[in-house]
């Protein structure tokens, strides 16, 4: 099983992110024609909160079990505003959209749901969370600017309302990352 953690960002940031894709998608074409891009379609956008990876079923079980219990922190919304690209200097690796509100709130249920998968042997990643909502791998950039690609870029996605934690399952095939919803966790006034 290949496992992760993400915050459903729903249909009016999808809506919007669709449309945003199609602008991106013409600016990269039209400033790097040769640049090979991976775009993220918009029903598949979630904002991860934690890869977990490959596990065996029975650990599969235990984190199902690790999670059914709500999440003590309240019920928040995420506000999707910006655009920006890893890494910040040089050639592009991933672009993305920016969360303006909500980051501390997306932290805070990202270390609370790494402490439940702590005793079952799965440590936290190496570097710092950092909340965004990914909308293309770069491959190949062929001289694409990020500066130009944003310039004067409407990347506003609206606000998500979050009230759970889904845990996901994503199956690989040549066609792209189908992802099938396990368990939702909710969240709960704390």
């Amino acid at each position: 099983m290949r496992l992760f953690m993400a915050i459903e960002i729903g249909d009016a940031a999808q809506s919007r992110a669709a449309r945003l894709l199609v602008e991106l998608h013409a600016r990269a074409r039209a400033l790097a024609s040769e640049a090979k891009i991976t775009w993220v379609p918009a029903e598949r956008m979630h904002l991860t909160l934690r890869f977990i990876g490959e596990v065996d079923a029975a650990t599969g079980e235990r984190i199902l079990q690790a999670l059914r219990e709500p999440v003590a922190i309240d019920p928040f919304t995420v506000r999707w505003r910006g655009a920006g690209a890893f890494p910040p200097r040089g050639a592009p690796r991933v672009l993305w959209v920016d969360v303006e509100a909500g980051r501390e709130r997306l932290v805070e249920a990202e270390r609370r749901l790494s402490e439940r998968l702590a005793p079952l042997g799965l440590a936290p990643g190496s570097r710092p969370y950092s909340p965004h909502l990914t909308v293309a791998r770069v491959r190949d950039p062929a001289g694409i600017k990020t500066a130009t690609l944003f310039e004067r870029l409407d990347a506003d996605l609206g606000e998500t309302h979050v009230d759970a934690i889904t845990l996901f399952q994503s199956h690989l095939s040549p066609k792209g990352p189908t992802y099938v919803a396990l368990q939702r966790t909710p969240l709960r006034a704390g």
